[in-house]
């Protein structure tokens, strides 16, 4: 379960994995079909590294992650700020789908948090 999850967090790393193993049966592979099945696997793992590399430059993913989380961010203040510290209104709930949203929302920062902080 904690391989998949730093999988989600960190799919580069996953990636890399796979292309060395892949590179170790391409090593020990007894036919030619076999090695010429390998080096093509290889060659599309690394042509997807390559996407998730160039994807991961600058902060175009933390802009848009941060535009995403934006709406709930400024609900959940609004809701514990001014509904319930200064106790000045009330706040209709999400629907379902929207609070399932949110949760997602909210645990993949506190994730990425822990996780970066465990692998430091």
């Amino acid at each position: 379960m904690l391989s998949f999850l730093l999988g989600l967090i960190n799919p580069i790393a996953k990636i890399t994995e796979q292309i060395a193993r892949v590179r170790l049966e391409a090593e020990k592979a007894k036919t030619d079909t076999a090695r010429i099945n390998a080096n093509e696997r290889i060659k599309s793992l690394e042509a997807r590294r390559d996407v998730l590399v160039k994807s991961d430059d600058g902060n175009l993913n933390a802009i848009v992650r941060f535009l995403f989380a934006l709406p709930f961010i400024a609900y959940l203040w609004k809701l514990v700020i001014w509904d319930k510290v200064l106790a000045r209104g009330t706040t209709d709930p999400l629907s379902s789908e929207l609070s399932y949203t949110f949760m997602v929302i909210v645990g993949f920062y506190f994730l990425h948090w822990t996780i970066g902080q465990l692998r430091r």
